[in-house]
């Protein structure tokens, strides 16, 4: 459930956030495209104010589509968190989405995990 309200969701993608601790989970299903990027950043937005975040978890292994500007809210993010302090883990979306990562490079900065438990 998203802080102040609930999962949004549009055709395409289904996103969830929960923050326990300092650490804020950000659960993505569907597709995550420019249609999802503002969802997404209204979300960070409003938890990325005190109490003070450690780590926030981009959860795309329910995800069957990535492109780059998805991806670039990403990278947006991680930057965001290097300035302020907390860490970017992604757990890696599976098949094809799994691409842009390795076309792109960017996962060789981003903290890649396979799986919820490992972030």
């Amino acid at each position: 459930m998203c802080p102040g309200g609930p999962p949004v969701t549009n055709t395409i993608l289904d996103l969830s956030a929960r923050e326990l601790g300092g650490v804020l989970v950000l659960q993505l299903e569907g597709e995550f495209d420019l249609a999802g990027v503002g969802a997404v950043e209204n979300t960070l937005d409003r938890v990325s104010r005190p109490p003070p975040l450690t780590r926030v978890v981009f959860d795309l292994s329910g995800l069957d589509f990535l492109d780059l500007a998805g991806l670039k809210t990403i990278l947006r993010a991680d930057e965001r968190g290097r300035q302020a302090g907390w860490d970017v883990v992604v757990v890696r979306p599976r098949g094809p989405a799994n691409r842009v990562f390795t076309l792109t490079r960017a996962g060789e900065t981003l903290g890649l995990v396979d799986r919820l438990d490992q972030a």
